[in-house]
């Protein structure tokens, strides 16, 4: 009888998704489990097991925006720290998996329904070619999919978030002044994710002599609903800062099987993405635009992508 797979995703901090998953299927439904400890962390693994009549496992993932080292992984929030052999332990099993949750992201595009993606610009993917992921979050998160010449895939972790913010612009140049003369080092990653984006709001009021009326992503979301021009503005710069990213990884990995964006804040923009404003920067590549014509961006629209991404590790 084929046993299941115990998947963890704490890639939140506040909360944990718990999900059984079965080789070669798709993972049901997570349920969901509040930690602020240690504590609640051992007591929702043996709840979830209890609550599923003790299912019969062949092995354990847990997804966290830390990053396994020495078979440990420090999960950011909460000050916890997991060991490998604790998990084996919680859920009677010898293997176990820890993945850096954006890793886990990547791993689940392949797995993508049509009605999972939506196309934002570019020509057609290529089989057998690289594959990028790009997620504005909590920060920015990148990976990357291989092909192994074999059906499947080989994930490459990268901290592209990270990178030097490029400016084109004479606005974007002042934005920058603010924000370096704020924080020192200027990252992508404080223009796009949810605290770039209030940083980037917060800096562009500053130019114009306004006084932020948001302090949220949440909120400048609801201004840019209503035709806000500084929120509109706000997200329209980091439209085009994630598509000078996305270009850029494009020609870094020659990614021509595709480029994803994906993250719950790509999730929030929703219908107020300035696509126009992706597409003009994206291609805006001077002798390369051709060449990153050809290659396609991807909005993904599915749930759980980090729960779907670990069931992969197992089938």
């Amino acid at each position: 009888m084929t046993g299941h797979v115990l998947l963890c995703d704490f890639s939140f901090g506040s909360y944990m998704k718990l999900a059984l998953g079965t080789p070669g299927l798709r993972p049901g439904e997570p349920s969901l489990y509040a930690i602020n400890g240690r504590k609640d962390f051992d007591e929702a693994i043996t709840d979830f097991l209890s609550a599923h009549s003790q299912p019969r496992l062949i092995g354990a993932a847990l997804a966290s925006r830390g990053w396994e080292l020495n078979g440990k992984i420090q999960l950011p929030e909460k000050g916890l720290t997991i060991d490998r052999d604790d998990l084996r332990q919680l859920a009677g099993v010898q293997r176990v998996n820890l993945v850096n949750n954006f890793v886990a992201r990547a791993l689940a595009i392949p797995r993508l329904r049509s009605d999972e993606r939506v196309k934002v610009c570019g020509g057609d993917a290529m089989e057998e070619q690289v594959i990028a992921v790009l997620g504005p979050h909590f920060g920015l998160g990148q990976a990357a999919l291989a092909p192994d010449g074999m059906g499947g895939w080989t994930a490459m972790p990268c901290e592209g978030g990270h990178s030097d913010l490029p400016v084109v612009t004479d606005q974007e140049w002042e934005v920058f002044k603010i924000l370096q003369k704020r924080h020192g080092h200027v990252p992508r990653e404080f223009v796009i994710s949810f605290a770039g984006l209030v940083e980037l709001f917060k800096a562009l009021n500053q130019i114009h002599g306004s006084e932020a009326r948001a302090t949220t992503a949440e909120e400048i979301m609801a201004l840019a609903n209503i035709g806000d021009p500084l929120a509109v503005e706000t997200l329209s710069m980091c439209s085009a800062w994630l598509a000078a990213m996305a270009s850029d990884v494009a020609l870094i990995l020659g990614a021509r099987g595709g480029i994803y964006l994906t993250g719950d804040l790509m999730d929030l923009m929703a219908e107020v993405f300035d696509d126009d404003a992706f597409c003009r920067r994206y291609v805006d590549k001077g002798r390369l635009s051709h060449f990153i014509e050809e290659i396609p961006v991807y909005r993904t629209q599915a749930k759980d992508l980090e729960i779907v991404g670990l069931q992969t590790l197992f089938d």
